[in-house]
Parts: structure tokens; C-alpha cells; sequence
């Protein structure tokens, strides 16, 4: 697949274009679009970090515990590296939207298991990041999470693999 994420010139998230692509000769078919019922569990898995000043490459172990909470919401701890974060979703629709804290996000559920993770806005001068997810099988997840320093500038890119054993 092919994705593609563009903002206008005020900073809002103006589209979004998703290619899906299949190989001649292969059995792959496209899917429905992804589920809550298909995110919920705990995901561990393996990140790769590759950077654009080509410092060496980071390799590291994560864990992504999201349950259902009360209220129509999602509930998401990510642990990587050294680092946890927790952060609270609305659920509205195919819509998750991340509220709280400095910088407002969403991610939408697209066809063939994808997810797109986005901020809400771009601030002028302020480093951000967009991510990409789908899944590959039920148990199997990937991501591709792009970092952008304040210039705007890509900075680095990780790749994760994450499977579910709950």
C-alpha cells in the first residue's frame, strides 16, 4: 500500500490518499476496514529506528496494552525503550480522538486493516510525527512512524512489528 498525508497551509490536515496495491498472481484480496475489536489486546514487539544524519541504527522491544473503558473510549499504554505513555481516545466511529495533552491527535481506521495516526493541526516551528499502521494477519500488526523536526525536516523512521499475545 501506498499512503499519503497532506496538510494545507494553515497547518489542518487537508487529505488523506490511500493507495492499496496487489501483486499479479498472488491470492492477497482486499479487507474490511480496521476494528476497535481488532486493536484491543496487548502487543509486544521489535521497533527499528533508522535516522537521516545516519547515526546508528536503534533496535528495541515494545509492548502496546489498548483495552475498551467506560464511556465510548479507548485506553492505550505504550512502553518502548525506557519510555511509557498513556493516553486516552473518543471513540467516534472510525475515529479515535486524542484530546489531551500538547498535541491534539486522531487516528482514523481505513480499509484493509490500516490505521492512520496523525496530529490534528501542524504548529509552525514544532517537531512532530505521523504514523502508519495495518495488519497483516489477526495477530500481526506493523507501523511506520516518521519523525519531523520544527524545520519540517524528516529526521528518522521506525519500523514496528508487533504481535498480540492477548
Amino acid at each position: 500500500m501506498r499512503f499519503v498525508q497532506l496538510y494545507d497551509r494553515q497547518g489542518e490536515l487537508n487529505s488523506l490518499t490511500l493507495i492499496r496495491e496487489f501483486r499479479t498472481g498472488t491470492n492477497a484480496r482486499e479487507r474490511p476496514p480496521l476494528t476497535i475489536e481488532q486493536l484491543v489486546g496487548q502487543w509486544q514487539g521489535t521497533a527499528l529506528t533508522v535516522y537521516s544524519d545516519w547515526q546508528p541504527s536503534a533496535t528495541y522491544t515494545t509492548h502496546l496494552d489498548v483495552k475498551e473503558i467506560n464511556g465510548g473510549r479507548l485506553q492505550q499504554t505504550l512502553s518502548f525503550g525506557d519510555r511509557a505513555i498513556t493516553s486516552t481516545a473518543q471513540i467516534a466511529g472510525n475515529i479515535l480522538k486524542f484530546e489531551d495533552g500538547p498535541t491534539p491527535r486522531k487516528i482514523l481506521l481505513l480499509p484493509d486493516g490500516t490505521s492512520s495516526n496523525t496530529p490534528l493541526r501542524l504548529k509552525l516551528r514544532q517537531a512532530f510525527f505521523v504514523e502508519l499502521g495495518w495488519l497483516v494477519t489477526d495477530n500481526e500488526r506493523q507501523r511506520l512512524i516518521r519523525n519531523y523536526n520544527e524545520k519540517g525536516e524528516w529526521v528518522s523512521a521506525t519500523h514496528v512489528i508487533e504481535h498480540r499475545v492477548r
